[in-house]
């Protein structure tokens, strides 16, 4: 009898090994395949834009649009923050819960990818623009966002840069809060009540001027862990640079 236990056992501590493994395998791998999809498509699709700019900002890059709309006609911007892991494609779908979990090649990972809110207009003309991506331990996809809310890093980093099809926009950041994920800031036409809330809880002290009625806005967004359920939001303000 106590043989056979010894054996059930065994059996039910290899299969949990077994299991754990399987677990953790699969998550490295998940990781190294979003990884080198994305260094492959930033190899093949996006340069350094060249001279810096006459406002002696050098951290801009090109992206080819039609190479990626061949690729995937999801693909509905890019992306960039100098200095960062911030540099990826933009998709849109039909709804939010594609790209959750799935690569711009269609592929099942659960990184996902960086998109769009599915209701937003894909040219950035709405109000506010909100763009998802996980928060990822090895500091892909939207990782960096958490790096606002520790002293100085803004500093260096008050500006990104997202590129259509059509044109090139500068993104200056206003403010960073951590909000439910039913926040009023998830609209695209938040309320000034909304906009205000997120940058008097700011993060981080910004000193560009909020824009009028007419001004665009992007809300980046991504898990956060100080309760359940938690999201940490960077706000800024969208001026298109060159079309």
């Amino acid at each position: 009898m106590k043989k056979g236990l010894y054996y059930v056992l065994l059996i039910l501590f290899v299969g949990i090994f077994a299991f754990s493994a399987y677990k953790v395998g699969s998550y490295y791998y998940a990781r190294w395949q979003s990884s080198k999809q994305t260094q492959q498509i930033i190899d093949q699709y996006v340069k350094p834009a060249g001279e810096p700019e006459p406002q002696g900002d050098p951290d801009r890059i090109t992206v080819n649009f039609d190479g990626l709309l061949q690729e995937n006609s999801d693909v509905a911007a890019w992306i960039y923050c100098a200095n960062t892991n911030i540099n990826y494609p933009v998709m849109q779908g039909s709804d939010n819960d594609y790209y959750l979990s799935h690569l711009m090649d269609g592929s099942y990972n659960a990184g996902g990818s960086i998109f769009m809110e599915c209701s937003n207009q894909a040219d950035f003309s709405d109000r506010n623009t909100i763009l998802y991506g996980h928060h990822m331990k090895n500091g892909s996809m939207f990782a960096n966002l958490m790096n606002f809310k520790k002293s100085g890093y803004y500093e260096q980093h008050d500006h990104m840069y997202i590129m259509t099809p059509q044109c090139t926009y500068r993104l200056d950041l206003l403010a960073g809060a951590v909000v439910d994920p039913d926040d009023a800031i998830y609209s695209t036409y938040p309320t000034q009540a909304a906009i205000d809330s997120i940058m008097s809880r700011s993060s981080f002290q910004s000193a560009v001027p909020l824009p009028g009625e007419e001004g665009r806005l992007v809300t980046l967004s991504t898990c956060s862990y100080e309760y359940d359920d938690a999201r940490y939001v960077v706000l800024g303000v969208l001026t298109q640079v060159e079309s």
